[in-house]
C-alpha cells in the first residue's frame, strides 16, 4: 500500500513482523539484503480485525498482542484475529490464550479463527 493509499484508508493499517535475524556475510560476499518478513498482520482499526499471514512465533505473537491491546485502547471489545493459513510456533498458543484472559479481565474478546 502506497502512502497515498494509507492516508485515504486510515481505518487500515499493517505491521510487517521479521523475526528471522539476516545472514551475516563474510569477508568478500557481497552484503545480504532485506529479506521478506516471516509474519505480517494487516489490522482494520475500524472493525477491529486483524488478518494475518505467514508464521507466527514468539516476536510476532507478542507484536500480535500488542496490537490488540491497541484496538482495545481504541474502544474495541470484541477483536478478532484471522489466522487464516498462517503457521503458528508450538509457544505461540499458550501466549495468546494467556493474552485473550487477561483482555477478558476488561471486557474484551479476543477471537481467533
Amino acid at each position: 500500500m502506497s502512502r497515498e493509499e494509507a492516508h485515504r484508508r486510515p481505518e487500515a493499517s499493517g505491521i510487517r513482523v521479521t523475526t528471522e535475524p539476516l545472514a551475516a556475510g563474510r569477508a568478500g560476499d557481497e552484503p545480504v539484503g532485506p529479506q521478506p518478513p516471516l509474519f505480517i498482520a494487516r489490522t482494520d482499526r475500524t472493525t477491529g480485525v486483524i488478518r494475518t499471514r505467514g508464521h507466527l512465533d514468539r516476536l510476532g505473537a507478542e507484536a500480535l498482542c500488542r496490537i490488540a491491546t491497541a484496538l482495545q485502547t481504541l474502544g474495541h471489545r470484541e477483536i478478532v484475529v484471522q489466522l487464516g493459513s498462517a503457521t503458528i510456533a508450538d509457544d505461540v498458543p499458550a501466549l495468546l490464550a494467556d493474552h485473550a484472559r487477561r483482555l477478558g479481565a476488561d471486557g474484551v474478546r479476543l477471537l481467533l479463527r
